[in-house]
Formats: structure tokens, C-alpha cells, sequence
């Protein structure tokens, strides 16, 4: 049948592998292959699990003469799961009726995952960017045309033509910072910073958005909160894009609650709002890019849609989490969990 060698081989493998004949009965099964499909294999059709047309007219076609066929499967196991099949013959010189044939199906679904996330995201941007640059082609067109010498016309299109132009330099900066983010992610910062000083200077720098929105944020932070290990201005960037929301999104004239405490490993900020608070169901995706609730006030708001995006590329870098919790009518929490920095002794 097989050398106990290459039967050593391909037990290793973490691909499936069958070995099939005339009849596409299975003669030989690897390790692998028991995993996905289940034990007790050797011996039956392939047919019997695999529901592919394409991945059997293809092991068809290598059993009646071509030497290899690649196919690209779906087959529906626990979830979905895309497979790269690849169908050699094997012995080549013997007669058809004695041919058999290697069946090796390889887990893709990460790697079309990832293609579909990168087509969605192109998608998105190419969405994003195209309203903005769609609004200022139309007041330029009002202003080559109709209100040519209109002063009052012209004074109102050249403020919206600066919030769209603002809009889209909001965007393309976020973006930068995303795909910034993305490549250093897998490198922890190694700095030593102090939450408390950095929360105080954005509360600070965030004055005249909560004095427009007409709210207050309210400060608590235990004393003498541990360092973490990070980088000042990313970090900067978590909190102001959080306390930023909370008070966008809150009710005006209510407070936004920044509390800071630790506990035996780890950091804790949270920032509350008293805002309408989020439904269960958009909670898990809040932090996808270019998620949003409610599209029309999140672009009134002058958000981009990659806020929280980029908070949750910033804490993986980190090696923390985001957690949100929220009750509709009542508010919303958004609490950042950082490893507290561990000191060597001097």
C-alpha cells in the first residue's frame, strides 16, 4: 500500500490528505484529515462526506488521465471552510482501471477571510471618500454656474466646501494611522507612562467640544495608579477618541465620568457617558471599521468611522482590551485594561 515512512510524512502534515482509488475509496487517510472529517474513514467513499461536484469531478479527471488538478472547495463542517484541493496520480503508468489517486485539502478560509476583509475595506474607503469629493463637485459646479455673484451663496458653499475637505483630511489622517498601527502592532512599546497626567491633558485639550456639546467630565483617579508600558501619543489618542465620543454622543448638559483605578495586575480607565446607550446587537461590532449606528449623526459628528477602530489596534499593540458595556436609556461605558508595567529592582 504505502511505505511506513511516507505514511510517517503525511501523518504530520496539518493538510488532509486521502489516498483514493478507481471507485474513490479511501485506502489511506492521514491525522489531519480524521480531525476535520471525523475517524473510521479508510474504507469508504469519498463521495460519502465530501458534497464538492468540483472537488470529485476533479479527482475524476486525474483517475482517467491528467497527472494534477487544483480546485478551490467550500464545504459546510462545523462553520463554512474554504479548501484548496490539490488531485495528483499517483503510478501513472498503470492501467486505469489500477489507478489511484492523492486527494490533499488544504484549510484556506484565513486567507480568504483576510481577501474579503481587504475587498470590503477598499470598498468602504472608496465609499467614504467618494461622498465628500461627490458634495465639493457639486458646489463647485453651483459656484462656476448659478451662484457665480451671489456673495451670500458664495459664502454659505465655501463653509460646506471646507467641512467636506475637512471631512476627507479626517479620513485619509485616520487611515494613515490605521495602516500605521497594522504594521507595528506586533511590537509592544516598551516606554513607561503615567495615565493620570495623560487623561488630564485631554480632558483639557477637549474643552471646547465639551463646552459646545454642553457637558462636563468628571475625573476620578485613585491615587498613586502604576506606570504602564506604552507610547505616550497613542495612548493619548485611546482617551482622547473615547472621552471625545462620550461627550459627542451623551445627553448635553450631562456629566462624562473618567474613573482610573488598578487591581493586582492591571489598569483600569473607564469613560461613562449618560447618552441613549447602544442596542446588544452593535455592541460586538463597534470597534470594526467603519461601523456605524447611526450613519447620518456619526457624519454630522464629524466622525470617520475608524475611531474605535483605531482604539482597538492601539490596545493590541498594547496588549490590553477595550470592554463596553451599555444600557439603552441610560448610557454607555468604555473601559481600557492595560498590564500594569512590571520594574526590575534597581
Amino acid at each position: 500500500m504505502m511505505h511506513a515512512s511516507v505514511e510517517a510524512v503525511l501523518n504530520g502534515l496539518n493538510v488532509a490528505v486521502f489516498m483514493v482509488d478507481r471507485d474513490h475509496r479511501i485506502l489511506f487517510r492521514n491525522a489531519a484529515s480524521g480531525q476535520l472529517f471525523g475517524v473510521g474513514l479508510r474504507g469508504r467513499k469519498l463521495d460519502d462526506f465530501i458534497s464538492s461536484k468540483k472537488c470529485l469531478k476533479a479527482v475524476n479527471r486525474v483517475l482517467t488521465g491528467e497527472a494534477e488538478v487544483r480546485v478551490d472547495i467550500k464545504l459546510q463542517l462545523v462553520v463554512p471552510t474554504s479548501f484548496s484541493v490539490t488531485v495528483v496520480r499517483m503510478n501513472p503508468d498503470v492501467p486505469q482501471a489500477e489507478a489511484k489517486a492523492i486527494v490533499s485539502l488544504e484549510d484556506v478560509s484565513h486567507i480568504r477571510e483576510a481577501e474579503q476583509m481587504r475587498s470590503d475595506f477598499v470598498a468602504n474607503v472608496s465609499h467614504e471618500l467618494r461622498s465628500p469629493l461627490t458634495a465639493l463637485y457639486g458646489f463647485i459646479e453651483t459656484l462656476q454656474g448659478p451662484a457665480k455673484d451671489d456673495a451670500n451663496a458664495r459664502e454659505r458653499f465655501l463653509g460646506l466646501m471646507e467641512a467636506e475637505a475637512q471631512r476627507m483630511a479626517r479620513l485619509i489622517d485616520d487611515l494613515l494611522s490605521l495602516s500605521k498601527l497594522q504594521a507595528a502592532e506586533r511590537v509592544a512599546p516598551d516606554e513607561l507612562v503615567a495615565i493620570g497626567p495623560v487623561l488630564r491633558r485631554v480632558i483639557a485639550s477637549l474643552e471646547p467640544i465639551t463646552e459646545r456639546e454642553k457637558c462636563a467630565v468628571v475625573l476620578e483617579l485613585d491615587e498613586a495608579l502604576p506606570l504602564v508600558h506604552g507610547d505616550l501619543d497613542e495612548l493619548t489618542q485611546v482617551f482622547s477618541n473615547l472621552i471625545e465620543n462620550a461627550a459627542k454622543y451623551g445627553r448635553a448638559g450631562t456629566d462624562v465620568t473618567v474613573k482610573a483605578w488598578m487591581d493586582a495586575t492591571h489598569l483600569h480607565v473607564c469613560v461613562a457617558d449618560q447618552g441613549e446607550g447602544i442596542a446588544p446587537k452593535h455592541i460586538t461590532r463597534l470597534t470594526e471599521r467603519f461601523y456605524r449606528i447611526d450613519k447620518g449623526r456619526s457624519r454630522s459628528k464629524g466622525g470617520t468611522g475608524l475611531g474605535l477602530a483605531i482604539v482597538k489596534h492601539i490596545l493590541m499593540r498594547h496588549r490590553g482590551t477595550l470592554e463596553i458595556t451599555s444600557e439603552p436609556g441610560v448610557g454607555s461605558k468604555f473601559c481600557v485594561v492595560l498590564p500594569v508595567a512590571v520594574l526590575e529592582n534597581m
